[in-house]
């Protein structure tokens, strides 16, 4: 088997597992998105990848699958009206958009030295959490950040709320000023200030999951 034929016959399997909205209609204008030539849409500023993670196994790797990449923003919003919305996922399942290349995952290569900021929705913010998501995604491949160190956001669903995180490359004290002004324009573009947020190393919340990790930044 050749790895082109490898590569479709994984992605086909990680397709196979995606939750998928169920008996989805394309409308006149996604039609017209699908067999839209390349040259006429909009290309983003990079190239991202769509993650799907559903724990089904006690290894790490057996429960990612990368299911597809876009750079444009007609195929963004084509994926986005095809499969569920974080609201609709099972626990324990996680969403990630990532820049192509780059594993959500910490010690990719491209995130070891990096960290995050972190949202924990509060119950009473449930009802919110399809719209922060979108509005995170947005803002990523828009580039509104102005700044090279996005990696990534992954939204989580677990048995006691939901995390959504915004990772970035560069971790170091040194770096407070942009890691701030990343936090800062979080808040600004989900349009809330009553929510706090918290800036972790990865590095370091991977040696602690097992206690508490004391955060570098609060926002």
């Amino acid at each position: 088997m050749s790895k082109e034929q490898e590569k479709n016959t994984l992605m086909n399997v990680a397709e196979d597992k995606l939750p998928k909205v169920e008996n989805k209609e394309l409308n006149e204008t996604e039609k017209a998105i699908v067999i839209m030539p390349k040259g006429s849409k909009h290309l983003l500023a990079n190239k991202w990848t769509f993650w799907f993670y559903e724990q089904k196994s006690t290894i790490w790797e057996e429960n990612l699958h990368e299911v597809s990449s876009f750079d444009t923003v007609e195929d963004f919003w084509c994926l986005i009206n095809h499969i569920k919305s974080p609201s609709q996922l099972s626990s324990q399942s996680h969403y990630s958009y990532f820049k192509y290349g780059i594993k959500p995952n910490w010690d990719d290569v491209n995130n070891i030295a990096g960290g995050r900021w972190l949202l924990d929705l509060p119950q009473q913010k449930f009802h919110l959490v399809d719209e922060y998501w979108k509005k995170i995604l947005m803002s990523m491949i828009g580039e509104v950040y102005e700044s090279s160190e996005i990696n990534g956001a992954i939204i989580s669903v677990q048995n006691k709320g939901i995390k959504l995180s915004v990772w970035t490359k560069n971790a170091s004290k040194d770096n407070k000023n942009n890691i701030m002004a990343i936090g800062k324009k979080i808040k600004y573009v989900l349009g809330t200030q009553d929510i706090k947020m918290v800036y972790e190393s990865l590095t370091r919340t991977e040696n602690k999951r097992r206690s508490s990790t004391k955060p570098m930044f609060n926002l």
